[in-house]
């Protein structure tokens, strides 16, 4: 890649002022805050009423399971973002004019890591209110270890900026913004769960899964929501870990969590990829 595809300061900063000067991603952020408040405040409640049963050692696995999936949902609503963010210039018909005044590579990789800035706020804004809303419903428990917080935390804000970041290649690709929107609540929220649910439908329980089966673990969604609750299951299951976290983002044979990240790191990659030539080669007058 040579010098004059990367996108300068100048490009930079002027599609964080255009993402920044429309009320979209504050408008995503509403719901991300609102849902990580609810889902940690029911994860807390929840980690309380089971320490007065079997005492406390399931509480910092229940909490920090409630702000993987408080994550998880928060995804969704930085990859929006990313779709919004790409396909505005399509929209309001301003397209031509940024391609011929800072390139359209420059554009396209500026667009994502604007994004991607984007998705890891979210991603904090969700730790951030889900740990606060989580403590106050589990009261004097113990909190989860600063360790699994961190990393979790860590795990989070990747995939949410990795999610952002294909939003963009895919606001990039289909570039009626409607459109888009459509099909990336399609595939997030139904086709895959459908795709994985065919792959898994030839495993008998007892038996390994077959080559079809692991695939669903390479689906970029269940990528993602395998990187994010891999360390809860750790901490709830131990040894079983595996086993919830199939249950949990309804896989089979899951990698690592940072085995997950680089598959999810791979589509991020491969979308960009895919984004770039045929967004180089679209006709915008």
């Amino acid at each position: 890649m040579t010098t004059d595809l990367l996108p300068g300061a100048g490009v930079l900063r002027a599609e964080a002022l255009k993402a920044l000067s429309v009320r979209t991603w504050w408008a995503l952020a509403i719901p991300v805050g609102l849902l990580a408040v609810m889902v940690n405040l029911f994860g807390g409640l929840f980690g309380s009423a089971v320490a007065g049963v079997g005492g406390d050692d399931g509480i910092p696995g229940i909490l920090l399971a409630s702000l993987a999936y408080a994550l998880s949902l928060t995804t969704v609503f930085a990859a929006l973002h990313g779709v919004v963010l790409a396909t505005a210039e399509f929209r309001h018909r301003t397209v031509t004019t940024t391609y011929l005044l800072a390139g359209r590579v420059p554009t396209l990789l500026a667009k994502a890591a604007v994004a991607a800035g984007v998705g890891a706020a979210y991603a904090l804004l969700a730790i951030v209110l889900g740990l606060l809303a989580g403590l106050a419903g589990q009261g004097a428990a113990p909190l989860p270890s600063v360790g699994g917080i961190v990393s979790l935390s860590c795990a989070g804000i990747l995939v949410c900026a990795f999610w952002s970041v294909l939003g963009v290649a895919l606001g990039t690709l289909v570039v009626n913004q409607a459109g888009a929107v459509v099909a990336l609540l399609v595939y997030v929220l139904a086709a895959e769960n459908l795709v994985a649910l065919v792959l898994r439908s030839g495993t008998e329980e007892g038996e390994a899964p077959g080559t079809a089966a692991r695939i669903t673990s390479l689906l970029p969604a269940n990528a993602g929501d395998v990187a994010l609750y891999d360390l809860p299951a750790r901490e709830l299951g131990g040894r079983y870990a595996p086993s919830i976290v199939e249950g949990l983002a309804g896989v089979a044979a899951p990698p690592p969590g940072w085995g997950a990240l680089l598959v999810l790191l791979v589509w991020t990659g491969a979308g960009l990829a895919v984004a770039w030539v045929v967004g180089g080669r679209r006709d915008v007058t």
